[in-house]
């Protein structure tokens, strides 16, 4: 996911794009991702048994009506589905006041914010990077999400109405923000009293050293508690202090392949959740701390995208669950290794640094393109072949993000490993140079 900092240390004195050029490349990125977007559209409708259904948005807005007519929405099933509103109370409030907007409206709404959330995290991230400021930004974001897209969990995002893009986009633009705004943290607290998932970002904060915005991540965070204390008391007591947020199996079959997370990984592979439960505790321990530790290095290196990336990544594989398309995480990881793959590099370290990352996004993209889908189910919900023996095959399919990911984290920590290394050489070889030719001065 990153390069040594010798990989960057030619960039900045190699010459930007022609202004026409840049334009050019800018007008054929668009091309494409109109193009992809309009037959991903056309796909989604002519082959899709349901067309523009967005299920989970339907269980967003059934459950803001339930809070409209003051029931509690956690006591109630989605009917003919038997799903269940699973979001905190300050989301089921914000679902309440949209669901007085009809339905095919909300439906565009979301769609259109979904794909904007894309461009908008896409280029943000692609500003981060030494010199996408101002050198082909337009044309990389435009590029890249013309084939994100495609990308399996971007896909189920759009087809189910989910919200994963446009908490991303959320999380991205604040933690983005320089150091000196003193709202920075705000996003982060937002989105998780939305969706807890992001609290993670919290201590990424504390370990890199953004004190205030961790603690305006969690005055933030702490603001939608007591507010939903004081509109929603009965459901806010229900889903909180009754834990009911503890509990990930009201959330669906979370042994089945649609979990990605360690734990949902640990599910199939044991059989039963008393056997998973001690490898869980112990697995989320080593990669919950080791990845954060990560992602606190790779910001301390300069490298902040990284790290935010690298927490992000954390969290998906140790939250108990973590569906498919809650991988959306993997679309700014392509602009990183994108960047990675296009930027001049010393000469013998240019073919080696490109062939990986260039690697890496065809992985990325194998993986995501929803291969996980082709472990045979052995009933509803696509479950995985629970309670017979999973192949050794099926098991590796089936667990094909949660190992992506985890090789995602190895690959991250072995590149910066070998940037502190090469620079300790550097640092080596010039303080022998400095002592002899101080000696050589003396005699």
């Amino acid at each position: 996911m990153t390069a040594p900092n010798s990989c960057r240390a030619t960039e900045p004195g190699a010459p930007g794009q022609p202004g026409a050029t840049r334009a050019r490349d800018a007008v054929v990125a668009a091309a494409l991702f109109a193009a992809s977007l309009t037959l991903l559209v056309v796909l989604f409708q002519t082959l899709s048994s349901q067309p523009w259904q967005l299920l989970d948005l339907r269980v967003y807005l059934w459950g803001g009506g339930l809070v409209r007519h003051a029931h509690d929405p956690y006591l109630y099933s989605f009917p003919h589905y038997g799903l269940h509103f699973t979001y905190t109370p300050e989301a089921a409030g914000f679902f309440a006041l949209i669901s007085l907007i009809s339905e095919p409206v909300v439906k565009g709404l979301v769609t259109a914010a979904s794909i904007i959330s894309l461009l908008g995290v896409l280029w943000i991230t692609a500003g981060a990077l030494p010199g996408r400021r101002s050198r082909g930004r337009v044309g990389v974001t435009l590029a890249v999400a013309a084939a994100a897209l495609w990308l399996e969990p971007l896909r189920q995002t759009l087809s189910f109405g989910q919200v994963n893009l446009l908490l991303m986009v959320l999380i991205v633009a604040d933690l983005g923000l320089p150091g000196s705004r003193w709202w920075k943290g705000a996003g982060v607290g937002l989105a998780a009293g939305f969706k807890l998932t992001p609290l993670i970002f919290i201590p990424y904060l504390l370990l890199t050293r953004q004190f205030r915005a961790a603690a305006v991540a969690t005055a933030t965070f702490a603001l939608t508690i007591a507010a939903s204390v004081a509109l929603l008391p009965k459901a806010t007591e229900h889903y909180w202090f009754d834990r009911l947020f503890l509990n990930p199996h009201r959330l669906g079959n979370i042994a089945y392949v649609g979990n990605q997370s360690l734990y949902g990984a640990l599910l199939r592979l044991t059989g039963s959740t008393a056997a998973a439960q001690p490898y869980r505790l112990a697995a989320v321990a080593v990669v919950g701390t080791g990845g954060l530790l990560l992602a606190a290095w790779a910001s301390r290196r300069g490298l902040e995208m990284a790290g935010i990336l690298v927490c992000a990544l954390t969290g998906l594989l140790v939250s108990p669950v973590s569906w498919s398309h809650h991988w959306v995480w993997v679309a700014p990881m392509i602009v990183v290794l994108a960047d990675l793959a296009t930027r001049p590099l010393a000469l013998a370290q240019a073919r080696r640094w490109r062939v990986a990352c260039w690697l890496g996004i065809t992985a990325i993209s194998v993986v995501f393109s929803g291969i996980i889908w082709a472990v045979p189910s052995a009933g509803g919900h696509r479950a995985p072949v629970q309670g017979h023996v999973m192949t050794p095959g099926q098991q590796f399919i089936g667990d094909l993000y949660v190992l992506t990911g985890l090789l995602g984290l190895g690959v991250t920590a072995a590149v910066l490993v070998l940037a502190r290394r090469r620079e300790q050489r550097v640092v080596t070889a010039v303080t022998t140079y400095q002592g002899a030719s101080t000696g050589a001065s003396s005699s």
